[in-house]
């Protein structure tokens, strides 16, 4: 019976500023009606005071009761509570002295008004600072977030548990109100235990602690924590919790030196912040406008967001010899947003590179083989967000080596065949340790680190009869090393030395080697012989609108996709399949289709889980011929996109249709699990 009693006490916070509000009303009617008198005046007053007076009452009733509930600071609440009282008793009182008519009555009438003003704001002030802090006026008490850059050099407690305690936990169980005598503010408040013991030890006969059963209890029952109508925690918070506790609660471990499932990686993963400049930048620009793009795309200025809903931007004139002024006057708009800029292998010069200034966020800038000089180094003083340069082939001397160590933020240069002496470039090397040079320093200085992997060049991605593909390395002692059967290279596999003649498709994948030298990582790129040409291909329904390419089109024009899925060779599909009909101009014997297509889980991307293909004659009647099932992806984060073969039984036909499955949503590892994913496909290839 008592409990249900002090449980009306919770119904405090909903009446207590009703005696406050309409206390105030009365003063400021007082006021008013001195000023201008009315007959009702008086009968209006004395009803406000006596409601006023009521409500005082049914407020301090409450609120006794709910201090009762316990887990307040004593001091404060009996503060709050006898002030709470005066405020009531004068409440009644100045109803009564403004229903009075003796001449005392009406000379203490005003002082007394004044005095219940005064209580208001101090009793206000006193049970502020019982719920919210002594404080909390006059400090900033926003919770500061942790910034967490590498996930694996975070501190479990520090950075990852006590920032879940403060959000979710410290509203009941700080100072200045002690639920249940815990304190979750600090790690020793937190050993201290409350009323219940330390709430971090195993509860007898059960191998749960009684924090997290408390946390997993039912919603509406009442030693659920944190209790019903408060901000409750997310899926992902309380698996970080559980994983804290299922690793001893340590308070001083590392996040990267504890054992962790996959999913428990992903939710890790999720809480990194990235604080690189282009990061910082992308949240302080808006978007640029879809037709501002496309103008500079018409205008041979190829621009394409970073990634989709980007604001940021990379811009290309490679190999344009009729780069000028005009050029950088139309990007200048949006100069903030460029954070990479391509003039290699164009006409751009000393008298252009007065331009640059203007693009201030720029990151990488790449200028390999142009007619550049000292005088365009010069000019990029300004870049300090500079994190990539590429010189290669540039007519600079030792003098330019000056303004590069300036540009702080450096972190690759790329200066081989310059005018740069070898001693200036290896002092350079030298007094910059942090900046990755490549350029033609003796290899000493690089000893045992891990060398860059090889370019490979081809001059097409899709052959009909053969293909030479090129490897190429800036170190002449490096030896680079290739399979060509989808294997992973190492020094024990083929060596290059001549140009590879590729006469069947291929994935070339390459190493670099030096003795003492740790082996590069591995390049790889696909090369796809085709044996019919595709006269059309219609498709079973449009790709989404932004991301539709050149139509049915894309799939057969040979020109692969990027890891850049907006660069205008993918079609996209939201959460559905999709069937691609190919008519050839006349029938053939086939045995394979292949299906480009692309992985970005973070951009809801993924490749597809399975294909099926039919065959006709006609165009009219087809028959199934095979089913392939893919699967799905397992947890990753990488950006990748690669072809699919579906082998068939070689077949005679002149129209194939093939049905290209999506995972429809996201996986469960995913951060956002159940949202529509996405499909994306470059290129279909018939052998």
């Amino acid at each position: 019976m008592i409990a249900q009693i002090i449980q009306i006490g919770h119904l405090h916070p909903l009446v207590v500023h009703l005696p406050i509000g309409i206390l105030l009303l009365g003063f400021i009617l007082e006021i008013v009606y001195r000023k201008k008198p009315s007959e009702a005046s008086n009968e209006i007053i004395l009803m406000v005071l006596l409601i006023g007076a009521f409500s005082a009452v049914i407020s301090l009733g409450t609120g006794w009761l709910l201090g009762e509930d316990g887990g307040y600071d004593e001091t404060l609440l009996f503060r709050h509570r006898w002030l709470a009282v005066a405020f009531t008793v004068l409440a009644i009182g100045l109803y009564l002295l403004k229903k009075a008519t003796n001449a005392l009555a009406l000379k203490l009438y005003l002082p007394v008004y004044v005095i219940v003003l005064i209580l208001i704001g101090i009793t206000g002030h006193y049970g502020g600072s019982m719920t919210h802090g002594e404080d909390y006026l006059f400090t900033d008490t926003r919770i500061k977030k942790v910034v967490i850059e590498d996930v694996d050099k975070a501190q479990v407690y520090t950075d990852i548990v006590q920032p879940i305690f403060d959000t979710k936990c410290v509203g009941c169980h700080n100072p200045s109100k002690i639920k249940g005598g815990l304190l979750m503010d600090t790690k020793e408040n937190l050993l201290a235990g409350g009323d219940s013991g330390n709430i971090l030890d195993s509860v007898s006969g059960n191998e749960a602690s009684l924090f997290m059963q408390r946390l997993h209890l039912p919603l509406e029952d009442e030693d659920h924590m944190p209790p019903k109508g408060k901000v409750q925690p997310t899926a992902e918070e309380l698996a970080l919790l559980a994983w804290w506790m299922e690793n001893d609660h340590c308070f001083d471990c590392v996040a990267g030196t504890l054992n962790k499932t996959e999913e428990m990686g992903v939710i890790l993963q999720g809480l990194e912040e990235d604080r690189s400049p282009r990061a910082l930048m992308a949240k302080n620009l808006k978007p640029v406008p879809k037709d501002w793009i496309a103008q500079l795309n018409n205008s041979d200025i190829s621009t394409y967001p970073l990634a989709e809903g980007n604001p940021l931007l990379q811009v290309s004139l490679n190999g344009r010899q009729d780069v000028r002024q005009s050029d950088f006057k139309a990007l200048k708009k949006y100069a903030k947003h460029i954070v990479e800029l391509n003039l290699g292998n164009s006409n751009f010069n000393d008298t252009l590179s007065k331009s640059l200034s203007s693009f201030k966020n720029l990151t990488k800038l790449q200028l390999q083989n142009a007619p550049i000089t000292d005088n365009t180094i010069e000019n990029l003083k300004g870049l300090q967000h500079l994190e990539s340069l590429n010189l290669y082939g540039d007519s600079i001397s030792d003098k330019a080596l000056n303004v590069l160590g300036s540009l702080k933020n450096l972190k690759n240069i790329y200066l081989w065949q310059t005018n740069i002496t070898e001693e200036a470039l290896k002092q350079y090397a030298l007094d910059h340790p942090n900046i990755a040079v490549q350029g033609q320093i003796d290899s000493e200085i690089f000893r045992a680190t891990k060398l860059e992997p090889p370019t490979i060049v081809a001059d097409r991605d899709f052959f009909k009869d053969s293909l030479q593909v090129e490897l190429d390395y800036v170190f002449d002692d490096a030896s680079i090393y290739y399979t060509l059967d989808g294997s992973e290279p190492d020094s024990t596999s083929i060596k290059y030395t001549t140009p590879i003649t590729l006469t069947q498709s291929a994935e070339v994948k390459a190493v670099t080697y030096a003795p003492g030298w740790n082996l590069s990582e591995v390049t790889a790129s696909s090369y796809k012989k085709i044996a019919f040409d595709i006269n059309a291909i219609t498709l079973n329904k449009q790709p989404n609108d932004r991301y539709k390419g050149h139509g049915a089109k894309t799939l057969f024009d040979q020109k692969r996709g990027t890891i850049n899925f907006v660069d205008g060779n993918w079609i996209g599909y939201e959460s559905t399949h999709f069937t691609a009909t190919i008519q050839l101009y006349a029938e053939g014997l086939i045995s394979s289709v292949a299906v480009g297509a692309l992985s970005s889980p973070e951009k809801w991307i993924f490749y597809p889980t399975g294909f099926t293909v039919w065959v006709s004659n006609n165009g009219v009647d087809f028959r199934m011929v095979k089913r392939q099932k893919v699967g799905t992806e397992k947890i990753n984060t990488l950006t990748r996109f690669r072809f699919f073969d579906v082998d068939i039984p070689p077949t005679q036909a002149k129209y194939v249709k093939v049905q290209v499955k999506s995972q429809l949503k996201n996986p469960s590892w995913h951060p956002n699990p159940g949202g529509n994913s996405w499909l994306f496909v470059d290129e279909i290839v018939l052998n």
